[in-house]
């Protein structure tokens, strides 16, 4: 999977057929996370959406320059003579994974979770950030 993927331009009808095909053919598509990723000086900025998740239930791995985030999230039950009339946050548990477009300081990473938003710095690998070539 790409990090950014491209506009391809799809045609609205193209585009309504991918949204109804995802969200109603196949349901038992596992859903994902909304991210947001932006790149600053020195680091990648990772923010993921994951609205009823815990801090404890969250895994974020980092190998060979794949990231991985993955939220596990307790069923509901229905109570006792209780049906459901409206079920869409049948969430057992949701992943996402990138390739990262340059070489990532892991030992450097930093993580927060708050109010349902997961927040990852990853900084980029000494090698990875650019230099400045003097000419002689």
């Amino acid at each position: 999977m790409r990090l950014i993927e491209p506009n391809t331009g799809l045609a609205l009808r193209e585009a309504v057929s991918r949204l109804v095909e995802d969200n109603f053919v196949r349901p038992d598509r596992t859903p994902s996370m909304p991210v947001d990723v932006m790149e600053v000086a020195d680091s990648l900025i990772v923010k993921a959406a994951l609205p009823g998740a815990t801090k404890d239930k969250l895994q974020i791995q980092l190998e060979q320059n794949i990231l991985t985030l993955k939220a596990e999230f307790a069923e509901e039950q229905l109570p006792e003579n209780g049906r459901w009339l409206l079920r869409e946050r049948n969430l057992t548990a949701i992943s996402r994974t990138f390739r990262m477009p340059f070489p990532i300081d892991a030992e450097q990473a930093r993580a927060e979770f708050q109010d349902g938003i997961l927040t990852l710095t990853l900084p980029k690998l000494e090698s990875a950030k650019p230099r400045q070539i003097t000419i002689q």
